[in-house]
């Protein structure tokens, strides 16, 4: 995904309640909410009041029908309101789903993959946020033909986990969880609200906090070495390659229980972010094969232990 890909993908999350109602249906007791992208004038601005990316209709829905599907139903169908459009290509179908501890697993026909940057966004959140109000879901993955979508920056989409700002190009901020070292041993996480710019992507605004260390300076600390710049940090398929400049290695911690632990600061950070499965080190572009005596050649994943936290449990696909 693109920095501005990604900044647009996060600023569309909550980009939405501003919207002033004008001509749409206004809301009766006990309809759902079916969101729709907002529709363009000739000026290039949008229909609806208030300039946001997506916004409601409300419908009046059976009781007795299954809120997921008659939802999607509705949604598939399209507005009734001339200011809004539907998001959606033709042929798009709801083939599947299923409810699982909270997250719920949509699975759409082959026309939903012909969608990506903005516009697969715009899709994603129309979804999101019509089916977040059904009972029971708090997250919603979804798939095309049993596929993940690989343009998507995240796999799990919950209505509120993005802070957002405005509109296109401005930056948005992030709750991410920075690892420091714990002077009493281990690994300790800081909750952080990490702003990111269309210059940034995700994972260099979440190591630019990192690296500019912990709040709480008497409990935790992150002893890089002096001079270590951060020359970039991108994901590809699961995997985070951030590349530090030479000083990272020059001055690596001689003890290597004092390596490993900074070694895993970082990894554990970058591994908290949803689309990286695991973290691989780069020097100036180079692969290592050892920072301070711990392996590095291959790509490292969240070390659960040193954190003192409990590893999920594995899950059996579908």
């Amino acid at each position: 995904m693109s920095r501005r890909m990604l900044v647009l993908a996060c600023a569309l999350a909550l980009l939405l309640t501003a919207c002033n109602e004008g001509a749409r249906p206004q809301p009766s007791e006990g309809a759902a909410e079916i969101w729709f992208a907002v529709g363009v004038g000739e000026d290039g601005g949008p229909l609806a009041d208030g300039g946001g990316a997506v916004a409601p209709e409300y419908r009046a829905l059976p009781d007795e029908a299954d809120p997921v599907e008659e939802r999607m139903a509705a949604l598939l169908s399209g507005p009734q309101s001339a200011e809004l459009r539907s998001p959606f290509p033709s042929g798009v179908r709801l083939r599947s789903w299923r409810l699982e501890e909270g997250v719920l697993r949509l699975d759409l026909s082959e026309a939903y993959g012909g969608l990506s940057g903005v516009d697969l966004t715009i899709a994603d959140y129309c979804i999101v946020l019509t089916l977040c109000q059904v009972e029971g879901v708090e997250a919603v993955d979804i798939t095309v033909e049993g596929e993940t979508v690989p343009y998507r920056g995240r796999k799990l989409m919950r209505e509120g986990d993005v802070v957002l700002s405005g509109g296109e190009g401005e930056p948005v901020t992030i709750t991410a969880s920075l690892y420091f070292l714990r002077r009493s041993g281990g690994l300790a996480s800081e909750s952080r609200e990490v702003l990111v710019t269309e210059n940034d992507t995700l994972a260099t605004a979440v190591m630019g906090a990192l690296m500019a260390g912990p709040r709480d300076q008497e409990e935790l600390y992150l002893p890089l070495p002096e001079g270590t710049e951060l020359l970039s940090a991108a994901v590809e398929a699961g995997v985070c390659y951030v590349n530090f400049s030479r000083a990272f290695t020059e001055g690596a911690p001689q003890s290597r229980e004092e390596a490993a632990r900074l070694l895993y600061a970082v990894v554990d950070t970058l591994c908290s972010l949803d689309q990286v499965e695991a973290v691989h080190l780069l020097v100036e572009g180079e692969s290592l094969d050892r920072y301070g005596g711990v392996p590095t050649r291959n790509p490292l994943e969240k070390n659960y232990e040193m954190a003192g936290e409990e590893k999920p449990a594995a899950t059996s696909g579908s």
